[in-house]
């Protein structure tokens, strides 16, 4: 099977904005997923978002910052309801 290399959303035609809160991010099979508490996993779009606002309480994993890097999503830190921390 051969793989199309695809080309990234531009940033026009992106979501905004989106905040997560109280969950390990982590990439599985290749998809960026919220993993909450209790084990059940919320996949991320994270190629047609173009910022994801990350509150207390979220743990990132390298290989999440690093698909969120290669199709451009900027992650930032932030305080709780979204003021700087």
């Amino acid at each position: 099977m051969t793989f199309v290399p695809l080309n990234p959303i531009p940033l026009k035609d992106r979501t905004s904005m989106i905040f997560l809160q109280y969950g390990q991010i982590d990439v599985l099979d290749g998809a960026f997923v919220l993993i909450d508490k209790t084990g059940i996993r919320t996949h991320i779009p994270v190629g047609s978002v173009a910022c994801i606002m990350l509150e207390p309480g979220t743990r990132v994993s390298h290989a999440a910052v690093r698909l969120a890097s290669t199709v451009g999503t900027l992650l930032v830190w932030v305080g709780e309801a979204g003021v700087r921390g």
